[in-house]
């Protein structure tokens, strides 16, 4: 298990291998109550965007995405957290950089998506491109809308869905990875190149999740966020 300052050498290699690491409880409620306060104003302010017709063109109905202030304190430890740095430097090595934190909080009935690496020019070896680090601050259960990934499939050149059919990549896959996990955990996924996509919230509330993009030195920002 992680001290919550590093990772151990099983989650490296686990990362590695599969393309995506799990490390369960990191943030404490007093810490997550602040960020949830925060995001709970940003997706108002979203809200009443949309509704006054102040949004000419929404990216993913249904969906609140909004590129947070990498000086906002209020997000601090979802950038500083000391198992980021580490876990950047295993996957990118020296040199990389946070170059993004986003918020995607999908609304209930919205946010599904299809199976998608974040970077069309996707690699599968290394140098890699990026690092995504998604914070769960509520809690990821199987109705409101997980990541979902495909183990191993960053190091694969083939897709696992068939591109040639339309929709292909929307349902259910016999490979996928559905990830639960309690409210302040973080998702590390090598999302430039590993398949993965949102799924649907069929709750009655909020997904709220916020993903720090740690990038290799002269990596561009993702064609697609989850």
């Amino acid at each position: 298990m992680t001290n919550g300052r590093g990772l151990t050498a099983t989650q490296r290699a686990s990362l590695k291998r599969d393309g995506y690491l799990l490390v369960p409880s990191l943030l404490d409620q007093r810490v997550l109550v602040r960020i949830r306060h925060r995001l709970d104003e940003l997706v108002r302010q979203t809200i009443a965007a949309w509704q006054a017709g102040r949004v000419a063109d929404i990216a993913e109905p249904g969906v609140v995405r909004v590129q947070l202030d990498l000086a906002d304190a209020s997000f601090t430890a979802c950038r500083e957290h000391p198992l980021l740095a580490d876990a950047a430097t295993t996957v990118l090595g020296p040199g990389w950089h946070l170059a993004a934190l986003n918020l995607r909080a999908p609304l209930p009935g919205c946010g599904h998506q299809g199976l998608h690496p974040d970077f069309e020019q996707r690699r599968t070896g290394e140098p890699w491109q990026t690092l995504s680090a998604m914070w769960t601050i509520t809690a990821f259960t199987t109705g409101n809308g997980p990541l979902r990934v495909i183990p191993g499939s960053h190091r694969v050149s083939e897709p696992p869905i068939d591109m040639q059919a339309f929709g292909s990549g929307m349902g259910p896959h016999p490979d996928e990875v559905k990830l639960i996990a309690p409210a302040g955990s973080l998702i590390l996924c090598n999302s430039a190149s590993l398949w993965h996509s949102g799924t649907l919230n069929y709750s009655p509330g909020l997904r709220l999740a916020v993903t720090a993009y740690l990038s290799a030195p002269t990596t561009a920002q993702p064609d697609a966020v989850s």
